[in-house]
């Protein structure tokens, strides 16, 4: 039977007037200002070398705002021509991390009002209910992660449409218009042009149904969602070809073709196929109530630490809450809606089938926590009344935890600064995580400091990484030493591993033309251009010294005009084609070109 009670206390809430617009308005803007305040801390930061070059560092599709190419452009395994349409929208000259971040803070702070507006919606218009899960929502640590993070766009993106369109369809359950019902549906596919995740939205509109207490099973309600479910079924499709390397039969175009596609699955026991995404949901939960130790990346566990009370306990917490939201479902359907909507969005990225790297990630709770946070919310809100005398405890615990989501949300901010910091953040949390001393060393690598780069890749050998971004970096870091040979042994082995590298290749050649093979480095590449279409352009200027290393100037001349063409300022583009142009008897050219070269460096030509 339903309780009584709990009907009484939502219809007598919902059936009250909306209290005055005023204190509703300068809640919400309280709610916006403070989180967009806490993130302001983030608008110096630099790009990380953790998916930001393919995104939009290394992505000329972006950084030339081509919008048409990025329609349909696979990115990193993913088919989201929205997200990266938004990002080319931030791209300038000289490029800066800044307009990302700013955007990606103005997304969170608007969904932070949306999710004030939804909670207003989904309680019966009560604006302290609103105000708490907007203010959670907007200052967890939790979320800094798609927030800070540049590559995260789709998710701010995806949501902020997600989000509107969960308001539309409850203002058509309220009016049945059907112009709210035709909003929703652009929105969610908007959504889904976004982030492929947004496919959970049909069954989303289910538990509002349910929320609302309205048959979700009729013939006419899942007549309604036909079209969501049909639109859902397409992206998920498109979500698995993609990701599995395809091209979804040849309707778009992979730019990132050096990638294998979907990550092999791990070796892993049956037992461990239930406790490893029972564990993720379980920490999820957890990290809610006490964001401690956050990481910007959680490596799978050893064998020895899988097999932990902690994990083998996970899954009787995962049937437990699936158990309490069946039964509630007859009840308050408060445990219902909030623990339906935690499950449904965080089910498809909880690892059934054990991939990748990670084995959960902060990013995945930006949506998921909603439902939480309102049951939680709504649910403290029925306590109080009838308890008013709870009243100011409940106050002062909701300050004081809001304070602590403030200081932790600092310090998760700081952890994204650059790649240094964050990297450094993750081998502090996980000392064992080859991956995380090989980027920070490429990175260190990178930015000069080569003693602190072979340290670090060192470390990852020791630790007995076979990654092909290990030999990579080595060879990168013996390069830089004036090491050659043990470059290009470097380069070998890292091919050997993993033979769909093209930065590897592309410096493979760099090396090739230091011994002066220049064969073997237009071999190289020319493989480097069919891996990595998006870096066609930087090509030119290596294959330019190749062709003049053997002679064949006119075809130099072509790749270094092109080289130029596409913006490169090296002042030995404009010496090695003068070269080249004097070597034909093109004496006035090749004049012309050594006085650019000399301009852009005085001491170049001089003994």
């Amino acid at each position: 039977m339903p309780n009584r009670a709990s009907e009484s206390a939502r219809t007598a809430a919902t059936s009250q007037p909306p209290g005055r617009v005023g204190a509703t308005l300068f809640a919400v803007a309280a709610v916006a200002a403070v989180t967009f305040a806490a993130y302001t801390g983030a608008f110096d930061h630099a790009f990380v070398s953790w998916d930001d070059p393919d995104y939009v560092e290394e992505n000329t599709l972006v950084q030339s705002h081509d919008t048409h190419g990025l329609l349909t452009a696979v990115i990193s395994n993913n088919y989201h021509p929205l997200t990266m349409i938004s990002l080319a929208m931030n791209a300038s000259q000289p490029l800066s991390p800044k307009p990302f971040i700013v955007t990606n803070v103005i997304l969170h702070t608007l969904n932070t009002m949306l999710v004030f507006w939804l909670a207003l919606l989904l309680s019966g218009r009560r604006v302290l209910v609103a105000s708490v899960v907007a203010l959670l929502f907007g200052i967890h640590p939790m979320h800094v992660e798609s927030v800070a993070w540049i590559s995260e766009r789709k998710d701010v993106l995806y949501c902020f449409f997600f989000l509107s369109a969960c308001i539309t369809y409850w203002r058509f359950l309220e009016q049945r218009a059907w112009p709210w019902l035709l909003a929703t549906f652009a929105l969610f596919v908007l959504s889904c042009l976004s982030k492929g995740m947004a496919v959970v939205f049909p069954v989303v509109m289910v538990l509002l149904d349910v929320w609302k207490r309205r048959p979700a099973l009729e013939p006419k309600s899942l007549l309604e969602k036909a079209p969501f479910f049909a639109v859902a079924l397409l992206f998920g499709l498109i979500a698995m070809n993609v990701q599995a390397g395809g091209d979804f039969h040849g309707a778009f175009t992979r730019v990132d073709k050096g990638l294998k596609g979907l990550a092999d699955t791990l070796p892993v026991s049956p037992l461990q196929r239930l406790t490893l995404p029972s564990y993720g949901y379980l920490m999820y939960v957890w990290r809610l109530f006490v964001p401690l130790n956050l990481s910007g990346f959680y490596p799978y566990p050893s064998s020895s630490e899988a097999s932990g009370v902690l994990y083998l306990l996970s899954p009787l917490f995962l049937l437990g809450t699936v158990v309490l939201a069946i039964w509630d479902i007859r009840r308050t359907r408060l445990l219902t809606f909030g623990i339906g909507w935690y499950l449904v969005a965080i089910a498809p990225v909880l690892q059934w089938v054990p991939v990748g790297e990670a084995i959960m990630a902060d990013r995945y709770s930006y949506l998921s926590y909603f439902g939480l946070l309102f049951s939680l919310a709504y649910g403290i809100a029925l306590v109080l009344r009838k308890s008013p005398a709870l009243r100011p405890a409940a106050w002062m615990a909701c300050g004081l935890f809001a304070a602590f989501l403030l200081v932790q949300t600092a310090r998760q901010i700081e952890s994204w600064r650059d790649s240094e910091t964050f990297w450094s953040t993750v081998i502090h949390r996980y000392p064992h995580s080859d991956l995380a001393y090989i980027s920070r060393g490429n990175f260190r690598g990178k930015s000069g400091r080569v003693p602190e780069a072979m340290a670090d890749l060192q470390t990852a050998m020791r630790l007995g990484s076979r990654r092909g971004i290990l030999f990579d970096g080595l060879g990168n870091a013996y390069g830089s030493l004036g090491q050659v040979d043990s470059a290009l042994i470097m380069f070998d082995r890292g091919l050997s591993l993993e033979p769909n590298m093209g930065r590897t290749y592309y410096n493979r050649a760099i090396a090739y033309l230091r011994l002066a093979r220049p064969n073997e480095a237009l071999a190289d590449l020319e493989r480097a251009r069919v891996l990595m279409p998006l870096q066609a352009t930087t090509l030119h200027f290596p294959r330019g010294n190749a062709y003049l290393q053997l002679a064949r100037y006119r075809e130099a001349i072509g790749e270094f005009d092109r080289a130029i063409e596409a913006g490169v300022r090296d002042p030995y583009a404009y010496y090695n084609r003068g070269i080249c142009k004097s070597r034909i008897g093109d004496s006035d050219g090749a004049a012309a070109d050594f006085r650019e070269a000399r301009r852009l460096d005085p001491a170049l030509g001089r003994p």
